[in-house]
């Protein structure tokens, strides 16, 4: 008899910490498609944009970008990291969500197209 209520017991409590669990499904953050029109601001929408992702924690100085607030324009203009000919190769779009220790490190919702969209508005300084 102990045996089954021991079951029993097991079994309601099995019960109550599967129905205290909720799992909820967070779909992708597409963000608002973004105005090729609407002037795109440096330092309100893009440089906000390393900080968010955590990309300053990495590259304060790392590999000679310094992506922190107030250095991260100058950085950026060294190398191919803004191509204004060609956005899609700027190595700031190209190199988060790449193999290697950006892979788990990328855009998420409109950010990406949000800096695509800067460089070819002139990768302003704003």
């Amino acid at each position: 008899m102990k045996s089954y209520l021991n079951i029993i017991a097991k079994l309601v409590l099995v019960l109550l910490v599967l129905a205290s669990c909720e799992y909820k499904f967070i779909s992708p953050d597409t963000g608002e498609p973004v105005d090729p029109e609407e002037p795109i601001s440096f330092s309100q929408q893009i440089e906000p944009i390393w900080t968010i992702q955590g990309c300053v924690s990495c590259h304060p100085s790392s590999g000679g970008l310094d992506l922190t607030v107030g250095n991260a324009y100058q950085s950026l203009q060294v190398g191919n990291r803004i191509n204004e000919e060609s956005p899609e190769e700027s190595l700031i779009l190209t190199k988060p969500g790449a193999s290697g220790v950006h892979a788990s490190h990328d855009y998420v919702g409109n950010q990406r197209e949000l800096i695509k969209v800067w460089i070819e508005q002139g990768a302003l300084d704003n």
